[in-house]
């Protein structure tokens, strides 16, 4: 498995020149309370991000907060023609899946991601429009963590980013997938793995609330 040895490795150059402009966006307009920055760095390259997901800024914070050029899947309603194609895929790394049936090819892409050994931004619930946090966890998730036998780092966002008032997240520590039963994939385990990504986004919100 590659890995990087320098967490801020060479971005593209839209990438790059986005990130100020995410800096700006999240420290005067949406001011960001940040726990445990640091805990994205390690472990280095590559790990799956996980976070729940309340809004369409969700993608630009954690792109804002993680020190790598990250790879998103993102669902493919959102490329409507040629310029958003463009945009997400092409230049945000966007990584488009069909949420309606098992998208292989999505998959694919995911695994060849995380071998080259960069961070892969997964919303492990898979829609925003959920009431409770982690109310369903995609089995997805654990399968690619068990293949590619990398880290979950979650992310849990506090609500939606609020114009000119202090918002929240809290980077946890790394979900070891050596923690988990060993040898292959199997429902089993994915449902502990799920059980874990759930109970862990729920102790990360208690950190807000305290």
């Amino acid at each position: 498995m590659a890995e990087r040895d320098n967490p801020t490795y060479p971005r593209t150059g839209f990438y790059s020149a986005l990130r100020p402009l995410a800096s700006v966006l999240f420290r005067v307009f949406f001011p960001f309370k940040v726990e445990n920055r640091e805990g994205l760095r390690n472990p280095r390259a590559p790990y799956l991000l996980i976070a729940n997901h309340n809004s369409n800024l969700d993608a630009l914070v954690l792109a804002w907060l993680c020190p790598y050029e990250l790879r998103f899947l993102g669902k493919r309603e959102l490329i409507r023609g040629r310029f958003t194609k463009w945009l997400l895929e092409d230049k945000l790394h966007m990584i488009p899946i069909s949420r309606s049936d098992s998208d292989i090819n999505a998959m694919r892409a995911c695994m060849n991601v995380l071998k080259e050994g960069n961070v892969l931004c997964v919303f492990p619930e898979g829609t925003r429009k959920l009431e409770k946090l982690m109310e369903k966890v995609e089995k997805g998730v654990a399968l690619l963590a068990t293949r590619q036998k990398v880290d979950m780092v979650p992310v849990y966002i506090h609500g939606k980013p609020r114009l000119f008032r202090r918002n929240r997240a809290v980077i946890g520590a790394p979900m070891r997938v050596a923690d988990y039963p060993p040898g292959p994939y199997t429902d089993q385990k994915a449902d502990i793995m799920c059980d874990a990504i759930r109970e862990t986004f729920f102790k990360l919100r208690g950190m807000v609330t305290q």
